[in-house]
This record gives C-alpha cells, structure tokens and sequence, in this order.
C-alpha cells in the first residue's frame, strides 16, 4: 500500500540513525550548507546558525517538508513583553547541549537534544538572562510545514500519505499549544484554519494547527515565577485577560521544558506514541491487555443511568450484562455527589467511600464495573470550598481596592476601577470571607476610576455579612456555565488527590472530566488542565481498564485520555453533529464515539438498531442514556438489550466489511441484525424504513399513494401508529389484495404486522396488548405499486403509516471469538478457545491473540504470535485460564484481544462465565 511503502526503509534509519547519534556531533551529519542536524526517527531537523529550522527531511525518501516560505526558529522567547528571535546558534559536543543567543536582550538557552530510538528529545538545560530582564515564555515553534492532508490538532501530529511529523510534550508545563496572548507570533500571515466541530475552542489549544499554505506544530512553557496577565478561559466565555499569582518549585520555571519531536511513517504514528509514553514516564494506559489507544476495548459501551443508586444497582448490573454492557455508569446531577468539589457521596451511593464501595461490590457480582460523572474543578455553590468561608484558592477574574468603608448590611460598595467586571460569568464578589452578589457597576458622577456596585445579596451563598474598611480587596469569582464556582490552580492538587483516592478505594473504574474547560479558568491556560488531570492519573495506583471521558481532550493530557463521546442525544444532539466529530477523533488517534444515546421507554428494536448500525458503521461506542424506569417499564427492554449485546459483539469482533460500514453510516439507512452462531455469525439486513410517515384519516375515507419496495417480493409488513387517537379496524390494500385488521390501536399505540401472518397491538410503553390474525393476506411487489388505506376513529385521529420491506440476508462473521466454559470453580483449570481469521484480501504479519484474564485469574498459552496469516487462515490458541481458589462467586466477563502489524484497533471478543462453587 503506499501510505506503507517506506515503513522497513524508515525503521532501518532509525536504528542506524541511533547508531550515528551514539556519540553524536552535528558537523558530522550536516549537509554542507545545513550548519546544524537533529535526528528525530526518520526525520533530520536541519537548523541553521541562527537557529531557523531550515528542512524537515524524511531519510527515506529525500523529502523536504519544511514550508520554505514561512521560516521559524527551533526556539523564541518572549521577554520583556516583545518577541524574541535567536540570532545565533552553537552545538558543545560533550553535553549535547545547543546553547541559542538572543543578541537583542543578551538571553541564552541551553537546549539538551538526545536522540533516542524513533524520536528524539529536547529539553530546555538553562536560562540565561541579564539582570532585570523578564523572559516570560519560551515558545517551541511554531515548526512549519507544508503538510496539508491530516492534522491531529490535539495528538501534536500532522501527517500525509508518506510522512507524519509530531511534537509530544514531555511533563505537564510543557504545553502543546500556544498561548492565547501571543497568537499572533505563531500566524504572522493570517488566521489558522479550524475545523467547524471545534470552532469555539481557543487556538492555544492545539498543539498542530492547518494554515492555508500547510501546518504547524507548537508547544511553549510559562515562567511563573513572578505575577503575570493571561488569557483565561476559551472565546465562547468572553474572558479578558486575568492576573495570576506566582508558582513555586519546578512548575514554576522555564527550565525543564521538554518535548519530544518525530519523523515517521503514518502507519508507525502510535507505535512512536506508545514507546515515547513508556520510555518517558509519562502516563500509559491498557484496556483488556492493550494500550488505550489501540485497544477495541477502548470504545466500549456504557449504560448509563440517571438514576443509579443502591436500591437498584442489582437490577441495573444485570440490565448492563444482558446488553453485553461491562459499565453501568452514574450521571444524574453531575454525578453521585453532594457537591462538587469535595466529591463526597451522597446517599444514593452509600453516602460514603465504602458506601459505593460496597456498590461496585454488588455491580461485580454480575461481572459489571461503575463508572462516575465529575463536573471537574468546577465547585457547587453548597460545597464546603463555598460555605461557610469560601477557601482562598477558589479562581477569580482579578480584584480591586474598596475606596470607601462597607458596612454589614449596606447594598451599595464603591471600588476603584471596573475592569474585573468586564466579560465573564456569574455576579459574585468576594470580600474577605463574605461573597456578595451585585448587579449593575456604574462609575460615580464627577470621579476618575470610583465606581459604585449596586449589591443584590450579602452574605451569600451562606457565608457571613460583616463590614470591611476601605483599602480591602473586593475579588470577581470566577463562574463556570453550569452556574458554579472555579477551583484556582492551587486547589487542583486537592481535587486530584481526591478523585484518585475515590478510584483507589471503592473500585470505580471509569469517570468523566466533564466541565474541563473550566481549568483553563483558572488563569494558567491549559498547563492548569494537564496539572488536574494528569495530577488524578499519576496518583492512581491501577490504571489498568480505567475508562475516562472528558469533555474535551488537549496536548498535554492525550497520553491519560480514554476518549471523548460529544454528543447527548437528551440535549437535541443531531446525527450530523455526531459525525462531525468523528473525523477530529480519527485524526487524533482517539477511539470513534457516538455520544450519550437515549433509550425511552416508547423505543422499539428497530429505533435502537438505527442507533447501533451508526455506531457498527464508525466502529463507534456509546453511551446508552436511560433510566432504571424507563428500563423497568418497557415491553420492549429484553428485545432492545439483546441488539445492543448483537450489534456490540459484531462491531468490536470487526465481523463487518468496509462496504457494510459505509452504508450503514448513512442516515437514512436502517439495518437489522440476527445472530445465527453466538459470538461468530450473524445475518445482516437492510431494511427500508420511511423517515416521514404516511399520513391518512380515520373517518372511514381511502387515502391512497404509490409505494416503491427497493427490495425483494415479501409479505406485507408495515408499522401504524395511532395519533390523536383510537383507531378501529385498519385494512390496508397492495394492489387488489386487502388485510383487515379487526382490533383497535389506542392512542399513541401501535399496530405492527411483521409478514409472519399475525399482527400486534402495542401500547406507548410496548407492552403487547392484542394479537390479531388479520383477514386476507398481501405481499409488496418489487418495484412501484399502489397501496391504500381506511380505517374508523376517534374524531380528529390521524393514522401515521410506515410501510416496511426487509433485503436479502448478508451473512456477516467475527474475525476473532473465543469459547470458554459457561461456569467454572474457584481454583480450577479450564480450556479457553481461542481463533483470528483474516477475512481480508492481504497477508496479516504479526498477528497475536491474548485473553487479559481478570486480576488475579491466570491465562497461560502456547505460542500466540503467528508471522504472518493468509486470507481466509484461521489461527486458533487454546489456553489453560485458571481462577483464583478464593475467587468471589458471581459472573465474569473474558475478552480475547487480537492484533497484527498495522491495525488501527485489536478485534475483540468477549465471554461471559459463572464462578460457581462446588458442593
């Protein structure tokens, strides 16, 4: 293939490319007119005397993809407020340190290269500036290229059919982006091209970025160590500019900025990814045996409940099991919190750690995890961060001076200056340990900078009124969009500790950062973000399966990220919307996801497999939304839990073809699954569904219309729903055939004939409320016919009528599956099956199969790599999986993962067994 083709060539480089490094001197690999040579991977980084990178070389092929006509240097700073460009560069042989000089201000910085196996690593060894010089930032980049085709803003990778280069930051201030204040030093000639699903995102954001004549890569550090303004936020909350207060320790400084740069081919990406994660310490998660970003497990569905809580999480679990579901998830309110912040329980968890402790417990029996929704760093207004005496960390959007004293009860403050007022959320003050909420900020008749704020509450949200003298500051607070305050960057450590230590105790083993953008409130950019989420990982002692979402996914934080799921079908989300996210999901090397899918208790099977056959076409998981009542109250439950566990299985053991996907992506499309060998074949059918309904009265009138089946002759099967309400004794006519139908539908029930030769009569909810064996019998022609219909009603009730023809059976198979043992005993040894076929047209090499027993379980096989498998070969491993002799009793699931040189994501298969003990 060619996107392949230079994949051997590149990794012969690369090692010789170690072997040239070893002792490495830039003279000695420099092309004559290139001073200075950096050998990332495949890639050769040519710098010239002063610093510019000067060619992008690919070794493979020649390739120069440094964009010539925008030029920028490895390394600028910003001191004293204004750009600083490098105006000579010299490489000390012994340190392998380049030591860049900033004549204008006299600045030098030392940048320690190595040069390691598929990448290399630069870090910043040393600052050196003049007395009462302020380098404020060191801006890596921008590195630009005249690479157009794929740009992974969040991954730090752009890449076309031969070629991929990448930028990775190496700890949590080395930020991939840019910062918002200096935009314009990063797009000199113009504005950078975003694609509309993430439009509202601040450009500092993304560590790649498109421009009209190519790409760029980019990272920069912050120096903290004194008092500096940032942008705060992203452009939808209107945020200026805000005043941030000095770190300490090595977050603090420039020094220490690291980054790893790499050339490689685009099918050698992840791989490059997954050993700069191991080598570098950085975070690295597995789901069922593989890295997350590999693994199929990683797009596997959730159920998700609005309502999960003790008394139900019994029912719930075996909901999730029956749906071949491992998660049941908790997300009312932000999750089972009494506030956020603190993130204690609340009772329908327990009201303690051990409380959902003993809720995970219960889910486990049935071989189910749980999962929780945070609302991030953002803080309810109830939560003791807030009330009685809100914490001092809490973000705020800057202060000014009370130019006159405040009594305890007056509604009127004056302040000097209203610039903290300008822009944001929310209508809160702080002044020493009272909020106050105000509402309109009007400058005082005849002064300079005095302005009176019209209060509208003392005391608020349960702090204390009290008088504060003139000269005390009155603080703007921070105000998330979900109506809650901000956690200031100080508290992050806290937070993170927290909800490391919930993970580490009650066996939660998924969660979402939602509201994460609300860190980046706290003043310090997006280096705010990695600190509260990297902060949790690196503090959670297993991260073996651990699941997180989060509402969005950024440069510094993509090593811990699970995935992102936009979309939450309860909100108005649109299809379209959903598939506009699946292209930036791809080009990030993030697993697909369909968002939050809702099941309502008035859903039949077919609705909920429109939903599955969109997720099979992008080999997308989902979350479906719902609630225990819903579940509980529909007839149709059973029938809509067993799709989803067929479709699931199919989608995660890659059982359908490119061809098959594509077509089921289309919106209009509707597919039908059954499974004919479990785990291992199913049949796949198209099934033309009319969107809009025909509609007809029931005033005993014939309404007629031409109806086309795209499909083969079948029996007649339509479905008619009732609207307005009742309806009696529908006939409808094909041709000169009529089928009477002697029953009636109540309002907003349903008749559906499903060309068995017996119709059915369901109730909103879909419980079964009649079967009726019609009079006469009609089949859909293929091709154009006429169809008619009548029928006697309530006055005013309209029939809405939806003929249904289903298409020829497409036998569709697992490439991987496993067979084990419906039930098996505490300490006993069992044989577990397992088998790949390649159902493709090329030779897989490097194909291996491996079953991630649960913790503590035992999975010992023989050889289970293959070389290389032919298509239409099946391999097939049969392993001895033992449990532990003190195994809990209840129900286990036990993935089999299959993966080869090249795969984008493992093919998964998953088994359900019982530990029993025996008498």
């Amino acid at each position: 293939m060619k996107k392949q083709r230079n994949t051997a060539l590149r990794a012969a480089t690369a090692v010789l490319a170690m072997a040239l490094t070893a002792s490495f001197a830039p003279s000695a690999t420099a092309a004559p007119d290139v001073p200075f040579t950096i050998a990332a991977g495949s890639l050769r980084i040519g710098l010239s005397s002063s610093g510019t990178v000067t060619s992008l070389l690919d070794t493979a092929n020649g390739h120069d993809y440094s964009s010539s006509e925008h030029p920028e240097p490895l390394i600028k700073l910003v001191a004293d407020g204004g750009e600083q460009l490098p105006t000579a560069l010299s490489y000390d042989t012994d340190s392998s340190t380049y030591t860049f000089t900033f004549g204008d201000k006299g600045i030098k910085v030392g940048v320690k290269v190595a040069s390691k196996a598929g990448y290399a690593t630069l870090e910043v060894a040393g600052v050196d500036a003049p007395e009462g010089v302020d380098v404020q930032t060191l801006l890596w980049g921008p590195i630009t290229t005249n690479i157009t085709k794929t740009v992974g803003e969040s991954v730090g990778v752009v890449r076309d059919n031969d070629f991929a280069i990448g930028i990775h930051g190496l700890n949590d201030k080395s930020v991939g982006g840019w910062p918002d204040e200096y935009k314009n030093l990063s797009y000199p000639d113009g504005p950078p091209k975003t694609d509309p699903s993430i439009r509202g995102w601040a450009f500092g954001w993304f560590g790649a970025s498109q421009t009209n004549w190519g790409s760029i890569l980019q990272a920069y550090t912050y120096d903290y160590t004194k008092s500096r303004h940032r942008f705060a936020g992203w452009p939808d909350t209107k945020t200026p500019d805000v005043p941030v207060a000095p770190l300490s320790g090595d977050d603090a400084q420039i020094k220490g900025s690291k980054i790893a740069l790499f050339g490689t081919a685009p099918g050698n990406v992840l791989p490059t990814l997954s050993r700069i994660e191991t080598k570098e310490g950085l975070i690295h998660t597995k789901i069922d045996g593989e890295w997350g970003k590999t693994s199929q497990g990683a797009s596997q569905s959730f159920l998700v409940l609005n309502d999960l809580s003790t008394g139900n999480i019994t029912q719930a679990s075996k909901y999730a099991r029956a749906a071949g579901i491992r998660t049941v998830y908790a997300i009312e309110g932000g999750g089972p919190w009494r506030s956020t912040g603190h993130y204690q329980f609340n009772t329908d968890f327990g009201g303690s750690d051990e409380g959902a402790a003993g809720v995970v417990r219960t889910a486990a029996a049935d071989g189910v995890s749980v999962g929780v929704h945070t609302l991030s760093n953002t803080i309810h207004t109830n939560d003791s961060y807030v009330t009685p005496v809100p914490a001092k960390g809490l973000a705020t959007q800057g202060s000014v001076k009370l130019t006159r004293p405040l009594d305890d009860s007056s509604k009127t403050v004056y302040v000097e200056g209203n610039t903290i007022f300008k822009g944001g959320r929310g209508n809160a003050i702080r002044i020493g340990d009272e909020l106050l909420s105000y509402g309109a900020v009007t400058k005082v008749d005849g002064s300079a900078n005095e302005y009176q704020v019209t209060l509208k509450g003392r005391g608020g949200w349960g702090t204390t009124a009290a008088a504060h003298p003139a000269g005390a500051d009155a603080a703007r607070m921070m105000w998330y969009a979900y109506s809650q305050f901000d956690a200031g960057i100080t508290m992050f450590p806290e937070i993170s500790s927290r909800l490391a230590d919930i993970f580490n105790t009650t066996g939660i083993k998924s969660m979402s950062f939602d509201a994460l953008e609300a860190a980046t409130l706290a003043g310090y950019g997006t280096f705010g973000t990695n600190k509260l989420v990297n902060g949790m990982y690196r503090e959670i002692k297993d991260t073996d399966d651990f699941i997180s979402e989060a509402s969005n996914v950024l440069p510094g934080t993509w090593d811990a990220a699970g995935r992102i799921s936009w979309g939450e079908a309860n909100h108005g989300t649109k299809y379209s919307e959903v598939v506009a996210h699946q292209g930036f999901y791809e080009r990030n090397y993030l697993p697909n996801m369909m968002g939050w899918l809702q099941y309502k208790n008035s859903d039949t099977v077919l609705d909920q497999e429109w939903l599955l056959s969109k997720m099979a076409g992008w080999n997308a998981g989902a979350g479906l939304q719902t609630t225990m009542k819903a579940l509980s109250s529909s007839g149709n439950t059973a029938g809509v839990l067993e799709a989803w566990k067929q479709w699931e299985a199919a989608r995660n053991a890659h059982a359908f073809t490119e061809k098959q996907k594509t077509a089921m992506t289309a919106e209009d499309s509707y597919w039908h699954l059954e499974n004919t060998v479990p785990g291992k074949e199913w049949n796949l059918y198209n099934v033309d569904y009319p969107k809009t309904a025909l509609s007809a009265p029931n005033d005993g009138t014939t309404s007629t219309w031409t109806y086309t089946n795209t499909h083969q002759e079948q029996p007649l099967q339509f479905k008619l729903q009732a609207s307005g309400g009742n309806i009696t004794n529908p006939s409808v006519t094909v041709g000169d055939k009529t089928v009477t139908y002697h029953t009636t539908v109540p309002k907003d029930g349903s008749l559906v004939a499903d060309g068995t030769g017996t119709a059915k009569v369901y109730d909103q909810t879909q419980h079964v409320l009649d079967t009726v064996t019609p009079k006469g019998s009609a089949t859909l022609a293929a091709g154009a016919q006429s169809v008619s219909y009548q029928a006697t009603g309530d006055t005013g009730s309209k029939a809405q009528l939806r003929f249904i023809t289903v298409g020829a059976p497409e036998k569709v198979s697992a490439d991987v599956t496993i067979d084990a043992p419906a039930t098996v005993a505490p300490g006993a040894t069992n044989e577990v099956t397992t088998s790949y076929t390649n159902r493709g047209t090329d030779t897989l090499k490097g194909v291996e199969l491996n079953v991630p027993a649960p913790k503590g379980w035992k999975a010992v096989g023989p050889h289970s790599k293959f070389a290389t498998v032919e298509p239409g070969q099946t391999v097939t491993v049969t392993w001895k999986v033992t449990p532990p002799a003190d195994a809990t009793t209840g129900s286990y699931f036990l993935p089999v993962q299959a993966t080869y040189d090249g795969a984008r994501f493992s093919s998964e298969a998953v088994a359900q067994t019982t530990i029993q003990k025996t008498s």
